[in-house]
């Protein structure tokens, strides 16, 4: 019983330690977001700035998967529904979207839960394409602007889709020798996640899809 009794002590002083770790973690992403975007308003070139604002994101989409790890009862799961849309609300207000850009940016979840290193790389895949389509999808103002975003859970199956009814842009994805930081961080990613992207983009916007399946093989047929 003495045994039994410490090791409950020692798994209760695990536990806070390593909620500790994660509120500290979390408020060290935050300090770090917040100096990026000190910087981005205090340098003079427009293209640097803009790099700062999106390492701002990229901080911010790992700071969110902390917040949720703190909040939540379990240490290595993350609610995909719940961090998906704070996420997307952040990367709305920094984006300034708003009444002076009024662009509908929608997240559909179907529930589901992922461990948090997978967690981590789809907001990772989220901020860079959300970023994309808000950047260069709507470079004039119209009032059925929106960018989807939708993570559907089969199983171990899953699927992300980030679309929007912009201009589209068919060099992100398909074409291997074009594309910037944010279209390697995106391939890489869907890579370490066992993914396959899809690129679509066309007169009705951008649609860009990774796609999990878990392979079954087939069972052998009997005579």
């Amino acid at each position: 019983e003495e045994l039994l009794r410490q090791t409950e002590d020692l798994l209760r002083q695990k536990d806070v330690l390593l909620r500790e770790m994660e509120h500290r973690v979390a408020n060290s992403l935050q300090i770090i977001a917040s100096i990026l975007m000190l910087e981005a308003r205090t340098v003079s070139s427009e293209e640097t700035r803009q790099h700062l604002r999106d390492a701002h994101q990229r901080v911010m989409a790992v700071a969110a998967v902390q917040q949720h790890l703190h909040a939540s009862e379990r240490c290595d799961q993350i609610a995909m529904g719940p961090y998906l849309s704070r996420l997307c609300e952040s990367l709305a207000a920094s984006m300034m979207i708003g009444d002076s850009r009024p662009i509908s940016l929608q997240v559909l979840v179907n529930g589901g839960t992922a461990e948090s290193g997978k967690a981590v790389s789809l907001g990772l895949i989220v901020t860079e394409l959300v970023i994309n389509s808000l950047k260069h999808g709507f470079p004039n103002d119209r009032p059925d602007a929106r960018v989807v975003v939708s993570y559907q859970i089969d199983g171990p199956d899953w699927t992300l889709v980030v679309s929007d009814n912009g201009i589209g842009k068919p060099d992100i994805i398909s074409t291997p020798a074009k594309g910037g930081l944010g279209t390697t961080l995106v391939k890489a990613l869907a890579q370490d996640l066992d993914a396959t992207v899809e690129a679509v983009s066309g007169k009705g916007g951008m649609h860009v899809s990774l796609t999990h399946t878990t392979f079954t093989p087939a069972l052998p047929q009997t005579a």
